[in-house]
């Protein structure tokens, strides 16, 4: 079993990113993980297409911030962005229509992101 950190994820997202689900999107994501393995990343979606880079972007058009743990559980497919928001688990800033739509842009299936990393 790989040990998937947030970092990884978010590196291979390009990878898993389900282009056909993105159409008429274009968004740029913060998102920000707290505790251990945090850090800051950008997530760009535009013309069906994803890319991420390291740090923080420029007018994001919204922003998610939780735990390393709860960012990875809602890029696999584990927690429920809108659930975890309900309970105090993350906040999202901006459009919030965007991080409705985040889990279907990308695959959950953890096999498929280990076989990735």
């Amino acid at each position: 079993m790989v040990d998937i950190t947030v970092k990884k994820l978010i590196d291979v997202l390009p990878k898993v990113f389900i282009s056909e689900n993105a159409k008429n999107i274009r968004a740029n994501i913060q998102i920000t993980a707290t505790g251990t393995e945090g850090g800051e990343w950008g997530i760009c979606i535009i013309d069906q297409t994803c890319s991420v880079k390291d740090g923080q972007i420029e007018n994001p058009d919204f922003s998610l911030i939780a735990t390393s743990d709860d960012i990875l559980k809602i890029f696999l497919g584990e927690l429920d962005p809108l659930r975890a928001y309900m309970q105090g688990k993350i906040q999202f800033k901006g459009r919030i229509k965007h991080a409705l739509e985040i889990t279907d842009l990308f695959s959950t299936d953890k096999s498929k992101i280990e076989a990735l990393i």
